[in-house]
């Protein structure tokens, strides 16, 4: 039986899919500020429901399908734009799921996921605030932290050398 996801480990897949997510919904979508409120709201609802999502490999689809109820739900709220059929939705997710399926997740990518995942916990946080949640201004985060403006450019500064370093470290032993 596979091991249970962890809220941090989900968090971990939301960050390494989020481009593949945010370009379905957008082009379901056609607005890059309706694609990101939808996005957000697949996030919430991911984080909301991760116990039922079986394993790693399956989160994509999972997600997917998340997001294709989002959209379907927003074209049905939406009043600017005509109707959207659904199974066009549908025919979009799929393909979609066919090109992730084509192109895996690049080494790096796979390193730089294992190293944000190896932070401590306040890096990780910090991180996240900063690239992930788009809630990156530097006064904003120095507030959240409590840190200065400084302290904070200066960590981020820190944790990502230490990421690069750990990245060029984990791709250097799969030479």
């Amino acid at each position: 039986m596979p091991k249970p996801i962890r809220p941090s480990q989900l968090a971990g897949l939301l960050m390494q899919h989020r481009t593949s997510l945010y370009a379905y919904i957008f082009s379901c979508v056609r607005n890059h500020a309706d694609a990101e409120d939808i996005l957000q709201n697949v996030s919430v609802a991911a984080m909301e429901s991760y116990r039922q999502l079986q394993s790693q490999e399956g989160f994509l689809p999972w997600a997917r399908e998340i997001a294709r109820r989002r959209v379907l739900a927003h074209h049905r709220q939406s009043h600017r734009q005509q109707p959207f059929d659904p199974e066009l939705v549908q025919v979009l997710s799929e393909a979609a799921e066919r090109v992730e399926e084509a192109e895996p997740a690049s080494d790096h990518h796979v390193a730089l996921l294992s190293c944000l995942e190896g932070l401590p916990p306040e890096s990780r946080k910090l991180i996240s605030a900063r690239y992930r949640d788009r809630g990156g201004d530097a006064n904003e985060l120095a507030n959240r932290f409590g840190h200065s403006v400084q302290s904070i450019y200066a960590r981020i500064k820190r944790i990502k050398l230490a990421l690069r370093h750990c990245v060029e470290k984990k791709l250097a032993r799969e030479l």
